[in-house]
């Protein structure tokens, strides 16, 4: 304390921090991406082939597995199955043995072994969370640790780990493992966060997870995984530039904002409506990477904003990014920004009640066409 008693030990004035120093080192300033090469899928010139989502998942973490011997992964079953649960990292145990390791179901174990890790300074830990539901187990080291760590050392201490998990709505296995778990790192300190919402992108994605010296949660979705999509054949070494959102449909009336599998759900319920909106799929979702310039011109076109996810209102990523844009943009509103999102229970195991729960193409074309109702009355 700076007055403190009189005859007490103190701390000299002029060696106590300047209240400007607050919010440094709650991240990095990402300058480790500096000259790295970016592309995006329509101006890459290479040859292009389709491949299963989930197969670029397992194929991006081998190719980087294969060029930096400092990449660990661990999790549940990551060692087993085929790669897991679901394929995400087939091929890799057998090649790498030693660095794929299977944990126990001690998810704040092996969480705070991984911020370790990374606090070390020797590797680069890749963490599986099997579901994001199960991140509530390991609070205290994501959120209390792993998170805020760059910034209780004044911003010198390098924390490259990164998180995958996967959003598995609609695959009826419950309450306890069907969150999105965007709106809860996007309101905690310390994390970046991407999703990807086609296998190019994932690629280049975790390509720059793996190369930033901050924590990187990355969002996967169950739905994307047998998806198809084109990639450059034998290129895995690009990144997705550093928060740049994609627009996947140009409009002039409403600007949708998404990500993950609501990108192709939002895309097919403005053909089933004829509104003409501009969908961007955001991709870099954290406050300090989201493509701001992206959104506010196209804002500053449409005079209006539908937001859109599947989960469940509470925990929303769209909370927090509605009252942010309302704050940015009033001026340029036409209409209090709009939102599609889940019910407010987490969905449940029954399969009318997890449908009833989270929001997918019909949930889209309702809020377009309550959007569409606000449009030229201001």
């Amino acid at each position: 304390d700076p007055a403190g008693k009189p005859g007490s030990r103190r701390i000299r004035a002029e060696l106590w921090p300047s209240a400007d120093f607050v919010n440094v080192g709650v991240r990095g300033d990402a300058s480790e991406l500096n000259g790295a090469r970016t592309e995006e899928l329509e101006t890459h010139t290479g040859e292009k082939e389709e491949v299963r989502f989930v197969d670029a998942v397992a194929a991006v973490m081998d190719r980087r597995m294969e060029t930096d011997s400092r990449i660990v992964v661990l999790g549940e079953d990551v060692h087993r199955l085929k790669g897991g649960t679901n394929g995400a990292t087939k091929g890799l145990v057998e090649k790498y043995p030693e660095r794929i390791l299977g944990t126990p179901i001690s998810e704040n174990a092996f969480a705070g072994l991984g911020g370790g890790m990374a606090l070390d300074g020797r590797f680069r830990p890749v963490v599986e969370f099997m579901y994001p539901d199960f991140m509530w187990v390991a609070a205290d080291q994501v959120f209390n640790q792993i998170g805020k760590a760059r910034h209780m050392f004044g911003g010198d201490a390098s924390v490259p780990v990164v998180i995958r998990t996967k959003v598995a709505m609609g695959s009826g296995y419950g309450s306890q493992h069907l969150m999105d778990p965007a709106g809860i790192f996007a309101t905690a300190p310390g994390w970046r966060i991407v999703a990807a919402s086609n296998p190019f992108d994932y690629i280049g994605l975790m390509n720059a997870a793996l190369a930033l010296e901050d924590p990187v949660l990355v969002i996967e979705h169950v739905d994307l995984y047998a998806s198809k999509g084109e990639i450059a054949v034998g290129d895995f070494d690009y990144q997705i530039a550093f928060g740049k959102a994609a627009i996947k449909r140009a409009g002039n009336d409403l600007t949708v904002l998404t990500y993950l599998s609501m990108v192709s759900h939002s895309l097919e319920a403005v053909e089933q409506t004829g509104v003409d909106a501009e969908v961007i799929d955001l991709r870099w979702l954290d406050r300090a990477s989201i493509d701001w310039s992206t959104i506010e011109a196209s804002i500053k076109k449409t005079n209006a904003v539908l937001i859109v996810e599947q989960g469940a209102q509470g925990t929303s990523y769209g909370s927090w990014l509605s009252d942010e844009i309302q704050r940015r943009y009033f001026d340029y509103l036409d209409q209090p920004v709009q939102r599609v999102h889940g019910g407010e229970a987490s969905p449940s195991i029954s399969k009318v009640l997890e449908r009833a729960a989270i929001a997918k193409t019909e949930e889209v074309v309702a809020g377009l066409k309550n959007a569409a109702t606000g449009f030229g009355k201001n």
